[in-house]
């Protein structure tokens, strides 16, 4: 089981990946992939269970959207270091979408981007193998001036506090 970090603590990944022919053991915590949500939509609107929403790198958040609001959680997939969609999808997700649930990094989430992750709108980290929690935890803090502000900060930044920033470099 991996690893997964709530901005600051460590907590159990009671998430499970939805899968029509087994059995999902009494979990009522679901990801659903984009593609399980086209073939079984009315299942899925008709259900109890307590959906997540399996998104791929290469899935586009516009053609869910008119669900995200029966989804607790995102999880965003990062197939590799190098690819930068996931961290577009998070900005959409929150920006554009509004979007309130859980967005949770999944995949290649290493510890120099995490700092990032969190300021596209990403709360949630399931750390990539061989990650060092410790040192994941501690990454929140690497960087302690940044020019725009998080997607979650809803007060624009006031010009004195950025003049101020900017005389400190």
């Amino acid at each position: 089981m991996a690893t997964v970090i709530d901005l600051s603590a460590v907590i159990i990944d009671e998430w499970v990946c939805y899968d029509r022919y087994r059995s999902l053991g009494g979990a009522t915590r679901v990801l659903v992939s984009v593609a399980d949500l086209a073939r079984y939509p009315r299942f899925f609107e008709r259900s109890t269970l307590r959906l997540g929403l399996d998104l791929e790198v290469d899935g586009v958040v516009e053609e869910v959207s008119a669900w995200l609001p029966r989804f607790e959680l995102v999880r965003l997939n990062f197939g590799v270091f190098s690819d930068g969609r996931p961290f577009s999808q998070a900005q959409l997700l929150r920006g554009r979408f509004c979007y309130r649930g859980d967005i949770r990094a999944h995949g290649q989430v290493l510890r120099d981007q995490l700092s990032f992750m969190q300021r596209c709108g990403i709360n949630q980290f399931s750390l990539a193998d061989g990650e060092n929690v410790d040192l994941a935890l501690d990454a929140f803090q690497d960087i302690s001036e940044s020019y725009q502000p998080p997607l979650q900060q809803r007060e624009p930044v006031r010009v004195e506090d950025e003049q101020a920033a900017i005389g400190r470099f």
